[in-house]
């Protein structure tokens, strides 16, 4: 065996293993739209047409990964039959070059249709940001929408680019002409944008949820550190750190894809080998990091639709909205405004007013203290025991 010819069987054993990783971030994926499904499609919500819709756009981003998938098993049966069992005494790199015409014509379309599943991806995320009204005004949401709309016309254009050249592609990434080159990395730069300004504001709507937790500790006398943080907060913080690792992939994959990067990187064989295993365990979630491996990378698209997807599961798990909290711990709540009356009486009385929850509380001295509201809160009730409430505001933000 030539060298040549251990090279090109090297490849093939590579994309056996990368097919492998493809169908167990499915399978995760499916769980986690399972999990969504039983979630949101619960008794007392299968009604609401809020998540009937989230529902919706779960089940069609797991269409499009379950089509992708075919087609990467498609692209693997096909380069393993034409390269190791058809026409066996023929040369095998002539045989890898016919299977790799065929594996790229089915690369086009698949970044035509990982294109549209980043787009319901980032509808999902903004989506969120509105309900939980982690915003100062609503012109605000201007800045997402727009970046949507422009991910939106750049996707079309994209689909244009893969009719018309599609066999063009390789690897994953327009060569020629310059405009849908352009293009695809314009589909790459507009999803980080949205998921920029997303990540922001729900941090900065989780400070703001922190600073009211901390003062209203402080005059209760009880401190506010990690081991009494309720399970909303913590929620909010693993939507803003997976938010940031989201786009922290983007922004790999915007700079990867310039020319001057691209060649750096494959120009050292220390960088190079780094990247291929930041590839094989991370960069998958987000686009298709393959210039670095001889065949296509199939695996990328299933891990797109998580970020989403489990974004809701977290959302919407009763694990994540009970506090672990007990007694007459302080209301905690996230987005829109909630009123808390410290009052002499000794009940604890419950009611909603314009989606707002007022909520009456035993201390020595009166006195209104005002916060946003989702979290569901817990206080005691004239016998002493522990009430458990949960706010409207977070029932409809997920």
């Amino acid at each position: 065996m030539t060298p040549e010819e251990a090279s090109v069987l090297q490849g093939i054993g590579t994309d056996v293993v990368q097919n492998f990783v493809a169908i167990t971030n499915e399978t995760f994926l499916l769980i986690m739209v399972v999990k969504a499904g039983f979630v949101l499609m619960s008794k007392e919500r299968r009604r609401a047409r809020a998540y009937q819709l989230t529902m919706a756009a779960i089940i069609l981003m797991f269409i499009i990964a379950l089509i992708l998938w075919t087609l990467d098993l498609a692209n693997f049966i096909t380069e393993a039959k034409v390269t190791l069992i058809q026409n066996p005494t023929e040369d095998i790199q002539s045989k890898l070059d016919s299977a790799l015409d065929f594996v790229f014509r089915l690369a086009a379309a698949q970044d035509a249709l990982y294109a549209y599943m980043s787009l319901l991806g980032d509808a999902i995320i903004i989506y969120r940001v509105w309900t939980i009204k982690a915003y100062y005004s609503a012109w605000v949401l201007v800045i997402p929408c727009s970046l949507l709309f422009g991910s939106l016309v750049a996707t079309i254009l994209l689909t244009f680019c893969v009719a018309q050249i599609g066999s063009d592609i390789i690897l994953g990434n327009f060569v020629k002409p310059a405009f849908c080159r352009n293009v695809q990395t314009v589909t790459y730069a507009l999803p980080m944008a949205t998921t920029a300004v997303s990540t922001f504001l729900l941090a900065l709507t989780t400070w703001k949820y922190s600073k009211s937790i901390m003062r209203n500790s402080a005059t209760s006398g009880s401190g506010s550190n990690k081991r009494n943080r309720s399970q909303g907060e913590r929620v909010l913080i693993l939507l803003v750190e997976s938010g940031m690792l989201y786009l922290l992939f983007f922004v790999i994959q915007v700079v990867e894809d310039s020319p001057r990067v691209h060649d750096w990187v494959d120009a050292n064989n220390g960088v190079s080998f780094a990247f291929k295993l930041y590839q094989y365990c991370s960069s998958v979630i987000v686009v298709r990091l393959n210039f670095l491996l001889p065949q296509s990378c199939p695996y990328n698209e299933y891990l797109q639709g998580m970020y989403p997807t489990i974004l809701v599961v977290l959302a919407h798990s009763k694990h994540a909205v009970i506090d672990g909290t007990s007694g007459s711990s302080p209301s905690r709540s996230v987005g829109g405004r909630m009123n808390i009356t410290n009052q002499t009486s000794s009940s604890t009385t419950w009611h909603r007013h314009s989606q707002a929850l007022q909520v009456h509380v035993t201390t020595k001295r009166a006195e209104e203290i005002e916060l946003p509201t989702v979290i569901p809160i817990r206080a005691t009730n004239s016998r002493g025991e522990g009430v458990l409430g949960e706010t409207s505001k977070y029932s409809e933000a997920f």
